[in-house]
């Protein structure tokens, strides 16, 4: 019995990570993470100097704070990943379709998040 539900398992992530949307969708989601966290890297090093953290068009800089709370951003476009990653797995023998909405829009929440790094990285110059 155990035996048989452990293949079940594995077959059902095998055959989610096999189809071809996912796969791309959900790599390129970690790629650009990875992208993500080295340009933040290289232009904003984690030290304990004061960074604008949110910007307001009308009013200027609204939030100072730690050089290191910019990371909370491709951190938490992590942890997004890794929720997709198990809802799709979870939901991916019941609607195939979900899944593969969930892996674009994981590649549409890191655009999003690696240009608000941008636009923080280009105010903080």
């Amino acid at each position: 019995m155990f035996i048989e539900k452990l293949n079940e398992v594995l077959s059902s992530r095998k055959s989610f990570i096999s189809d071809s949307i996912n796969r791309s969708g959900f790599g390129l989601a970690i790629l650009l993470n990875i992208i993500h966290w080295a340009i933040l890297y290289i232009k904003i090093k984690p030290d304990s100097t004061d960074r604008v953290l949110q910007y307001n068009i009308i009013y200027g800089a609204e939030i100072v704070g730690k050089s290191w709370y910019i990371f909370f951003i491709p951190l938490l476009a992590l942890v997004i990943i890794g929720v997709n990653l198990i809802l799709g797995s979870v939901f991916y023998n019941k609607e195939k379709l979900a899944t593969h909405f969930l892996a674009i829009a994981t590649v549409v929440v890191q655009i999003i998040f690696l240009v608000a790094s941008l636009v923080l990285i280009n105010i903080n110059a």
